[in-house]
């Protein structure tokens, strides 16, 4: 009996708040996409895999017989065998922070895709901003507590976004843009589904959506997803923010690289506040 096709793995990864657990949503309703909650198991075992590289490589090679290929392809059955469910064919796995190892992942992982989801970052600082996000000792999170420290905290994200789509091939990564998604989402989809292989299907867009298990942060989400695709959430950013992020170059830098930059440029940059 011939064995199955290895699932087609997707990694989606951007800054939080950028309209990933909407793309979740929307994926997640294709008969053919398994797309769950955020595990953070990729950039875990991306990372061993690195540290085994860098630390043991001669160790595997002189005790264990395994050269540097045969340790990266048991690490990658072990990561694709962690994010597959039984008989899925194509698996978005959707945590934010992956885009921080998506040039590592496709090394690991060379048939994999990746798509890095981006919005205006004026209305991620902004979402940001209402979050209630505590650290261990009770505390706001910065990026959650001041303006200049949400922004910056996107533009790292996009930062490390655009590096990946620079070292990764064109035809294994993809851009998608929230405002695309609630403005012409049927377009939007298309795009993003004949890139992971599979064809559009109209119930992606069906509303109200079929319920889905939230965890963690993606709990903020829930009234959202229960309402038909909006454009409300769009341009609101109030002129506070615009003059923060045209007064911070690595934000104006990375509002510039994405085409949010139109009314940011010519605002005299700013130092970061120290420990950004």
């Amino acid at each position: 009996m011939n064995e199955p096709a290895p699932a087609q793995l997707v990694f989606l990864g951007g800054c939080p708040r950028s309209g990933l657990t909407l793309l979740r949503r929307l994926l997640d309703a294709h008969p053919d996409i398994h797309c769950g909650s955020d595990s953070g198991i990729a950039p875990g075992v991306c990372m061993q895999w690195r540290d085994f590289a860098d630390r043991l490589g001669g160790l595997h090679a002189r005790d264990f017989g395994l050269s540097a290929e045969a340790v990266r392809t048991q690490m990658a059955e072990l990561l694709a065998g962690l994010l597959t469910p039984e008989g899925a064919r194509i698996v978005c796995e959707k945590t934010s922070v992956n885009v921080v190892a998506f040039t590592e992942l496709a090394r690991l992982l060379p048939e994999a895709k990746f798509v890095h989801v981006v919005r205006d970052g004026r209305d991620v600082a902004a979402s940001l901003l209402e979050r209630d996000w505590r650290d261990g000792h009770g505390r706001r999170f910065p990026h959650v507590s001041d303006p200049d420290r949400a922004l910056l905290y996107w533009a790292e994200f996009v930062r490390r976004g655009l590096e990946a789509e620079t070292a990764i091939v064109a035809d294994r990564i993809l851009r998608v843009r929230y405002e695309d998604l609630v403005r012409r989402p049927r377009r939007a989809l298309k795009r993003l589904t004949g890139f992971i292989g599979a064809p559009m299907r109209e119930e992606m867009l069906a509303a109200p959506p079929r319920e889905m298990e939230l965890v963690g942060a993606e709990r903020d989400s829930l009234p959202l997803l229960r309402q038909p695709i909006t454009t409300k959430r769009t341009g609101r950013g109030p002129a506070a923010l615009t003059a923060r992020a045209g007064g911070l170059a690595p934000v104006a830098a990375a509002l510039r690289a994405l085409g949010y930059a139109s009314d940011v440029d010519g605002i005299q940059h700013r130092a970061a506040p120290p420990g950004c």
